[in-house]
Formats: C-alpha cells, sequence, structure tokens
C-alpha cells in the first residue's frame, strides 16, 4: 500500500521535508526472505527514499505500525472509493489533491488488490468489485482543540472525493463514514443481504452500523 501525507516533525525525516508531502510505501511479503529481496529490486531502484524502514519482523507488528498515526481522541472524517488502475488522469488527481491537505494530521492510504481476492467471483460471497486494483481511503484528521475548524476539512475531504467520483467502482463497507451502503455491494448482493437481514433480524435491530435494510 501507500500512504500519502505531509512529513510529520519527527526526526527520522529531514528538517527540510517537514510539512511538504511525502508518499510512503508499505510492502508485505510473506515467504522466503531471500526471494522477498528480489521482489524488492525493481522498488529499490526507483530511486533513494527519504527512510528505508523495511525489515524483516512478525506479522502482527506489521499489521500494528501504522496505528501510532491514527490515535483515539483526534477527530476523524473519511471518504472512501474503489478504483481500477491507477491511470495517468487518477494520479493527476491524486497529486493536485494531495497539495491541498488542509490539515498535517490528514493521510491518503492507498491500497493494492489483486491475487486470491480477484480470484473469487464477484457474486460468490458478500465482499464485491473483486476486480478493483486499488482502495483509495481519503482521510481527515484534526485536533479536539481544532474543532471548528472541522468543516473546512470535510469540506477537503468531499472535494478530493467528488473529483475522483468518475473513476470509483464502490466502495468497501468497512470504509464507508456518510455513504450510503449500496455502494459497497452490487444490487444482487444487497438484494441477498436484504433477505437474510429479513430472515434474522426482521426489525433490524442491528442497524447502528453499515446498514442493510430487511427486504
Amino acid at each position: 500500500m501507500a500512504n500519502l501525507r505531509l512529513a510529520p516533525p519527527l526526526p527520522v525525516f529531514p528538517t527540510e521535508v517537514h510539512g511538504t508531502p511525502i508518499v510512503g510505501l508499505i510492502v508485505t511479503r510473506a515467504g522466503d526472505i531471500a526471494a522477498g529481496e528480489e521482489l524488492l529490486k525493481p522498488l529499490r531502484a526507483l530511486g533513494t527514499p527519504l527512510v528505508d524502514a523495511i525489515t524483516q519482523k512478525p506479522y502482527v507488528a506489521h499489521q500494528k505500525m501504522l496505528d501510532p498515526a491514527v490515535p483515539h481522541g483526534r477527530h476523524y472524517y473519511w471518504k472512501s472509493h474503489r478504483l481500477g488502475p491507477l491511470t495517468d488522469d487518477v494520479i493527476a488527481i491524486i497529486c493536485e489533491h494531495l497539495g491541498t491537505i488542509s490539515s498535517p494530521l490528514s493521510s491518503v492510504p492507498i491500497f493494492s488488490f489483486g491475487g486470491a481476492m480477484a480470484r473469487v467471483p464477484d457474486g460468490a460471497t458478500a465482499f464485491p468489485h473483486r476486480d478493483a486494483a486499488h482502495d483509495i481511503n481519503i482521510v481527515g484528521s484534526w485536533l479536539p482543540e481544532q474543532a471548528g475548524e472541522a468543516d473546512r476539512h470535510r469540506a477537503r475531504v468531499r472535494g478530493f472525493f467528488d473529483a475522483l467520483a468518475p473513476h470509483s467502482r464502490g466502495v468497501y463497507v468497512n470504509f464507508t463514514s456518510d455513504d450510503t451502503t449500496s455502494r459497497a455491494y452490487t444490487s444482487g448482493q444487497l438484494d441477498r443481504l436484504g433477505r437474510l437481514k429479513s430472515t434474522y433480524d426482521p426489525t433490524n435491530f442491528f442497524s447502528r452500523n453499515a446498514n442493510i435494510v430487511p427486504a
């Protein structure tokens, strides 16, 4: 995955890049270390990164690596799209809006898909859009004492989201915020889930979520 944000004022980054847009690449290889090093060669050939923190580690440590960047207690607002390949048009939109980040705490994670996930038919489960190549989260974040700035940060997230909308293939249900749940499923999946909800929760008791309405 990639993570786009402004460089935080941490000792690991040179002072001159603090507050400027950066791209972090998070790579995962579960398997033989030597084979993983071979796979990394094209990435390392791109140039010299500001920081190279790629190393062998337990998966759980890797999975929690970004947790300190999104601590409990801050204000968050996000919107998300499933995307196809990162075309020149999509990259241009992302780069344009990366330059409009309204809070140094905000970020734009971009997840990559494919592999085993893409080999399951779309209608086999409730997980749709298996042909998508990427998932982009546009995350606005600010401190509690900056609550008066919330509208500005939300507007920036929505503007970025709207600009990418023509390229959207839907949304991952765990990444919905004020989206409609219908964007997270195909019409056939939504019908099936509605019938299941009607069977097991006909009164829609479990409704404080990305809700499926009983059919």
